[in-house]
């Protein structure tokens, strides 16, 4: 029993210094009437510039026009889910730029701006402090660079930088083009679980936002509006029939789309397994 005791407390000292080491490499700076929360240890210290999209798409979109063999040609804006982001090189890390738009009815009035006034409740540094804890748990997702939160009198306006994961192609994508076997699927399965034993409630699980290697190494993105929220098999049933309805929708949409119940039989088992 003390030897469990001893483990224990060895465990949760080795894992509040962790937590501590990576709160320290977390900075907030601002700039004009933007906060930007960073993590030292990715970036130096960034400047507004980086978050601008027209000048991240045309600047790249250029470079990329006088270098055809570029592997990231015609990627300079793409979408991840809803979002429209920009990819860009910068410090040797290939980063993807999103900035955040409303949906539903409200986008057609204020497509990006949102009510609020303190900076750690918006969606971009809520994002980007959870997926610090999901990297911090060994969850497959990407590095959090940088989040700028512009503040107006009532609102504010947000994004948030990333780091590209390389040599990726999402579900979606994967399915449009050929079918993947029960290994591939079973895969998809345990990723989805791994999080949700950590009880990460992922708010959008869709087939664009799951990526996939031709290893079979599967990540989640996307976090917005996500979070870490009380075990309960309901919210995460209802995580997985999301994922599913957006295969079938997929499936209904798109010619020769590679779904079928076996497939998602053998994501099930991954899921169970």
């Amino acid at each position: 029993m003390l030897w469990c005791y001893d483990t224990a407390l060895f465990y949760s000292l080795k894992y509040a210094s962790e937590k501590s080491s990576l709160v320290n490499q977390l900075k907030i700076i601002k700039q004009e009437t933007s906060y930007i929360l960073y993590d030292a240890d990715l970036i130096a210290t960034p400047t507004l510039q980086l978050f601008d999209h027209d000048f991240q798409r045309n600047y790249h979109t250029n470079r990329e026009n006088q270098q055809s063999n570029s592997s990231q040609q015609g990627r300079s804006t793409a979408g991840i889910g809803r979002a429209r982001v920009v990819y860009f090189q910068q410090e040797d890390l290939s980063m993807v730029l999103k900035h955040y738009y409303r949906g539903g009815l409200m986008a057609s009035v204020v497509k990006d701006r949102y009510v609020g006034f303190d900076i750690e409740k918006t969606r971009a540094f809520k994002e980007f402090r959870l997926l610090g804890e999901m990297k911090n748990l060994g969850l497959p997702v990407p590095n959090a660079i940088a989040a700028r939160v512009e503040k107006g009198p009532f609102y504010f306006r947000a994004d948030l930088i990333t780091e590209e994961v390389k040599n990726v192609r999402t579900l979606a994508e994967l399915l449009s083009d050929k079918m993947m076997n029960v290994d591939y699927w079973a895969g998809v399965g345990r990723c989805i679980k791994a999080f949700h034993n950590h009880d990460v409630y992922h708010a959008d699980l869709n087939a664009r936002n799951i990526l996939l290697s031709e290893e079979g190494e599967v990540y989640l993105i996307d976090f917005d509006n996500s979070r870490v929220r009380a075990a309960s098999n309901a919210w995460k049933f209802a995580n997985l029939a999301r994922l599913k309805r957006s295969l079938l929708k997929f499936k209904k949409n798109t010619t020769g789309f590679n779904f079928d119940e076996e497939s998602w039989l053998a994501l099930k088992a991954g899921y169970n397994a």
